[in-house]
């Protein structure tokens, strides 16, 4: 098949207020918008194999990082391609980049700051190499898919296209961003990839900011009704 998809989790509620960072991960989930930008994606990947949505089909391989906001990205997407039985393979090696205990934008601008308990560029690149190198072999026979996030998917783009660090760091992966690669047998004997365009399916983030709750006073009395 010998084509890779990476899929960015639509936009979640830390996209929208950091704050969120603060809670457990169940509480980073999608926004109306994220959900939205989940469906543009789904929309546009369903056209591209029919023979994906085949009963018994082996000819697709789909993954997802651990984080909600990813299996819920990876749930709408491949429910809008008609695949409703499909289970994605949950592991950690697209989970996000560890950005410590807190955030700096130096952690998105220098490849090997690693300050604040925080997972370097370069480390997460070394996790996406070696993830990369142990399903590979799969590309013989299907199509790989997978559910990740901004850091990890940036890392794993730099690696299968011999990217340098520094160049690693420019690339943009908005919310709801589907990348195709082709990988193609070279004169050399090597497998090299290719970025085959997509549809245009990135939307906006036209969703208002989310409004913190106002604090809620409960009355006894209440329950007397």
């Amino acid at each position: 098949m010998n084509r890779l998809f990476l899929i960015r989790h639509g936009g979640s509620t830390g996209n929208e207020d950091a704050s969120f960072y603060d809670y457990n991960d169940s509480a980073l989930c999608l926004t109306t918008n994220g959900i939205r930008q989940a469906l543009s994606t789904g929309g546009v990947l369903k056209d591209i194999d029919p023979s994906w949505a085949k009963p018994g089909n082996f000819n697709l391989e789909i993954y997802v990082s651990e984080y909600f906001r990813a299996n819920q990205t990876a749930r709408i997407v491949l429910d809008q391609m008609g695949l409703l039985s499909a289970t994605p393979k949950m592991t950690p090696f697209l989970n996000e980049r560890n950005y410590g205990t807190t955030y700096l934008p130096v952690m998105d601008e220098d490849a090997s700051f690693s300050g604040n308990a925080s997972e370097s560029g370069v480390s997460a690149r070394d996790r996406a190499k070696r993830f990369l190198l142990s399903i590979e072999h799969l590309l013989d026979r299907a199509d790989l898919m997978f559910f990740s996030h901004y850091g990890a998917i940036r890392a794993m783009i730099a690696e299968i296209m011999g990217l340098s660090n520094e160049a690693m760091m420019q690339i943009d992966v908005p919310n709801g961003r589907a990348f195709q690669f082709n990988r193609a047998l070279g004169a050399d004997g090597r497998w090299t990839y290719c970025e085959q365009e997509l549809p245009e399916h990135v939307l906006p983030k036209s969703a208002p900011p989310i409004a913190p709750l106002e604090p809620f006073s409960f009355r006894w009395n209440h329950l007397k009704r």
